[in-house]
């Protein structure tokens, strides 16, 4: 039985909600990817370092935090993956993009307005 092709509105009806209900488990790795990019940035003297954070040592925690992001982001695109391959005359630049934003900024908005 050969597989079903989707047209590219169809991919975007299933993608939107989808995404915007992955990006409720995903809060916390956004949120460990938001405190790893301090740590690096700190560390790399673009920002002042918070000394509670890299003094405690937490690198170890931010580190297994930093694992589920790539864990998280590999659901993410494993699922968006079942059904977007199928749409060939979808344009994949502007879909993943708009994946990736449903699923981080909530949870940048919930973090830094908390």
């Amino acid at each position: 039985m050969p597989r079903r092709e989707l047209r590219p509105h169809h991919v975007w009806l299933i993608g939107v909600p989808l995404n915007l209900l992955l990006a409720v488990p995903a809060a916390y790795p956004v949120a460990f990817g938001m405190l790893g990019a301090q740590v690096l940035a700190g560390e790399l003297g673009w920002v002042p370092v918070d000394p509670t954070v890299v003094d405690d040592g937490a690198g170890f925690v931010i580190g297994l935090g930093l694992v589920s992001v790539l864990f998280a982001g590999l659901v993410v695109f494993g699922l968006n993956a079942l059904f977007a391959f199928r749409a060939p005359k979808l344009t994949a630049a502007p879909y993943w993009l708009a994946v990736a934003l449903l699923v981080v900024l909530p949870g940048v908005l919930y973090w830094t307005h908390r």
